[in-house]
């Protein structure tokens, strides 16, 4: 009869419930398993039978039959019911019994434990409805499985966590010993796997508000203000609630089910496809660390992204830092229930919404809830990676020194488009064009988009930063250092996981080129070298696009970012002129990847006679360490590692008199020559600014408004097709970077003096830079 009973119930499950599986899946030849649930729960049992049989997995309800072992299934259930306790009197008979058999199979079993969620939704706080359907803390009965069946039929998941070797388990000589830790470890799994998912359990909005207002912190924020300004407690009391209202997320999941229903239709309407590489590093550490996901911001649709592809990967879905810009009538609502939080560009000037902000975000971190925030703070409309902002850093450092339940890790994330939505505002942008300021007219204005063909997007995952091991590391500096290296760090991480897709590609050789016009070949050569160089860099986070190179152009073509003509000669693609002004926001996504290499290029391709190896290292190491500051990669690359992947491409040579480029006559010197120029920009600002310090007495903001000027001159009469060429946020920059680096100082009345090696960068960089830059530098300084 049980068995009839159970066989009816499957067949009903299995033609309503649409299960999915995720964690690890992969079943180990010559090995048992047997899998750790939560509770006993009939329904749990059938839909983790039917995901075993899709997965080919061995049932849960199938014997255990092995020398001295014979157990009627193999499911092991925490406790009975949803709403027991677990004590050490209703421990498993069958965790008992499985601990205490023979060696040899031991050796050979696996606990897995899994986790069966019913829905996504984060809490059952509020409604019967919400309470009924919500997958929260509480006992689920009976009814609620039902609801639960036909309401969230397709968003059923069953999580396999990482395997226990069983002889692990029961490695302690005193098997009571044994058993407790097993089953303590196997329940801390569990709870983790639930959080890792869900998220934790989040009090009421209110609660939480209140909560917030009446911490110490706010608390004191609130007498030192009134004691400031006059103002009564009691009325900055009720401010410190309504700054606390306009900044918490509202969570909730059928909101979060709208959007991620609305967003797969979307992103199938306008994206080829949109892929997430990098998640299986993160999985065992969502366990144990809360994590703040730290990607590039570059589109609005950054925002969506990320939280999209976590919620269909079974991840916590992370509350994410908004501008307040965003938090608009109508779509500032919807956001906030889909995780925003928001926050003022500024407030230095309001130590009381600080003290709010920085409790909330305390608050957050402390229950384990993931958060993700942009580190750049705005959009790059240039395409490179901006510095990180340091208020958002300064308050998650502050609150790991303070104490948490468990560790914070940053990860890094890069996102990559191959057709940028808001192309054609960035393109005005890039051209001189101000910003324009977000509206919900824009929402209704891009409905079009749907019509058009954007390509793909990646998303990679960079390697985490281990915050508390990372203050050890740096625990002797101050906050601001600390605060400083973190920053540089993160963007470091976000450019370490790169993706080169054909775009990227393509914009690296074409910009390169003197009339935006290549032949076919070459391009084809160009990109080939490319990723070649790539390869050999020997990094394991950047990737590149699996098509060949001829799929790479067809593509490019496809998405009318590369024009076609055919000639006599063969073939040509080329940039029409807006094209290329947008095709530089591409460019500067990835030219960091292949900086190093770039940069020996330049110090070769002018040379008439070869240099020694070791002249051409000191070159290298005296200047790459300011092209890694402003493209935010590290200054790690190895420099003999690159001269053998140059040498295989035939690109340099190695000679009885040292390294040379190859004859000015020669193909290999044109495709050099193109590798040269994707650096040429960055170095011809540095020749600049040290020109400038050279020839002047100036302080710091007249040799950023000298330097800028400059620029914008030789952009124009030279013809430099880099829209960022004269961006004064990278002057500041490079100037910033040489006082840190004690090779500028400031001398009486602040006039900026140059040191002895900064004249020895100067006199390196004029036998690379042309000679019609270095006139109109000199030119100017006269």
């Amino acid at each position: 009869m049980k068995r009839l009973f159970y066989k009816l119930n499957r067949a009903f499950i299995r033609l309503v419930a649409k299960p999915s599986a995720s964690g690890t899946l992969v079943q180990i030849q010559g090995r048992q398993q047997v899998y750790v649930i939560h509770h006993r729960s009939l329904t749990d049992l059938i839909v983790l039978d039917l995901v075993a049989d899709q997965q080919d997995l061995p049932s849960p309800l199938e014997p255990i039959t092995d020398t001295g072992v014979d157990e009627r299934s193999r499911f092991l259930p925490l406790m009975r019911a949803a709403s027991g306790r677990i004590t050490m009197q209703t421990m498993s008979a069958r965790l008992s019994r499985l601990m205490i058999t023979p060696d040899q199979f031991k050796a050979q079993t696996d606990f897995i434990p899994v986790s069966i969620f019913w829905g996504r939704a984060l809490s059952g706080d509020g409604s019967w409805l919400k309470v009924l359907t919500s997958e929260n803390w509480a006992a689920s009965g009976r009814f609620k499985r039902v609801l639960n069946l036909f309401l969230n039929r397709r968003n059923i998941v069953v999580h396999f966590g990482k395997p226990l070797s069983l002889a692990e388990a029961a490695s302690t000589e005193d098997p009571g010993i044994a058993l407790r830790r097993t089953a303590r470890y196997l329940r801390v799994r569990l709870r983790r796997q639930r959080i890792r998912t869900l998220g934790p359990d989040f009090s009421h909005r209110r609660r939480l508000v209140d909560q917030i207002v009446n911490s110490h912190s706010v608390k004191a924020a609130i007498s030192a203000q009134s004691l400031r300004s006059g103002e009564g407690e009691d009325k900055l009391e009720k401010r410190a609630h309504a700054y606390a209202r306009t900044i918490s997320s509202d969570m909730a999941h059928p909101t979060v089910r709208v959007l991620a229903r609305f967003l797969s239709w979307f992103w199938q309407r306008i994206y080829d496809d949109v892929v997430i590489h990098g998640l299986d590093n993160i999985e065992e550490l969502a366990l144990t660390h809360t994590l703040v996901y730290a990607p590039s911001h570059r589109s609005h649709l950054d925002y969506l992204l990320l939280s999209y592809l976590l919620y269909y990967k079974n991840f916590m879905i992370p509350h994410i830092a908004s501008g307040d810009n965003l938090n608009l009538p109508i779509l500032g609502s919807i956001l906030r229930r889909g995780g925003a939080f928001f926050m003022r560009r500024s407030f230095r000037e309001d130590p009381l919404y600080a003290a709010v902000f920085e409790e909330y975000l305390y608050y957050v971190y402390q229950v384990g809830h993931s958060v993700e925030f942009f580190p750049e703070g705005g959009r790059s409309r240039t395409g490179r990676l901006l510095q990180a902002k340091h208020g958002f850093l300064r308050m998650t450092l502050a609150a790991q020194k303070r104490g948490l339940k468990q560790p914070l890790a940053v990860v890094p994330v890069y996102i990559g488009y191959e057709k940028l939505v808001e192309g054609t505002s960035y393109l005005s942008e890039l051209r001189g064009a101000s910003k324009q300021k977000e509206s919900l007219s824009d929402l209704f204005h891009n409905i079009k988009l749907i019509k058009q063909n954007f390509g793909s997007v990646r998303v990679n995952i960079g390697v985490p930063v281990h915050l508390d091991v990372w203050l050890e590391q740096h625990t002797h500096e101050t906050t601001d250092t600390q605060v400083r290296k973190l920053g540089r760090q993160i963007m470091q991480g976000i450019n370490g996981a790169a993706h080169l897709n054909p775009i990227n590609l393509v914009s690296l050789v074409t910009l390169a080129t003197p009339r935006l016009a290549i032949e076919a070949a070459l391009l084809e050569r160009q990109i080939d070298i490319y990723r070649q160089l790539i390869y050999a860099s020997g990094s394991s986070s950047l990737t590149t696009t699996s098509l060949d190179t001829g799929e790479i152009l067809e593509h490019a073509k496809s998405l009318n970012l590369l024009d076609y003509e055919a000639h006599e000669f063969g073939s040509v693609l080329s940039l029409d002129p807006l094209t290329a002004v947008l095709m530089t926001w591409y460019r500067n996504n990835v030219v960091h990847t292949l900086a190093y290499p770039s940069l020996i290029a330049c110090l070769l391709i002018r040379r008439r006679r070869a240099i020694s190896t070791s002249q051409l290292k000191g070159l290298v190491d005296r200047v790459f360490p300011y092209i890694a500051d402003e493209l935010s990669c590290p200054v790690t690359a190895s420099f003999n590692g690159t001269l053998h992947a140059l040498m295989q491409v035939d690109l340099i040579s190695d000679g009885e008199f040292g390294i040379s480029a190859p004859a000015q006559d020669s193909p290999q010197h044109r495709q050099l020559s193109l590798l040269a120029n994707l650096v040429m920009p960055t170095l011809e600002r540095m020749y600049i600014v040290i020109s400038l310090l050279e020839a002047n007495r100036l302080k710091k903001s007249e040799l950023r408004r000298g330097a800028h000027a400059l620029a914008q001159k030789i952009s124009r009469l030279y013809g430099i097709n880099a829209p960022e060429f004269a961006d004064e946020r990278l002057f500041d920059q490079f100037i910033a970077g040489l006082l840190e680096a004690d090779l500028v100082r400031k001398c009486e009345d602040d006039v900026l003096s140059g040191s002895g090696e900064l004249r020895g960068v100067l006199r390196a960089a004029e036998t690379v830079i042309e000679p019609q830059i270095r006139q109109g530098v000199a030119s100017h300084d006269k």
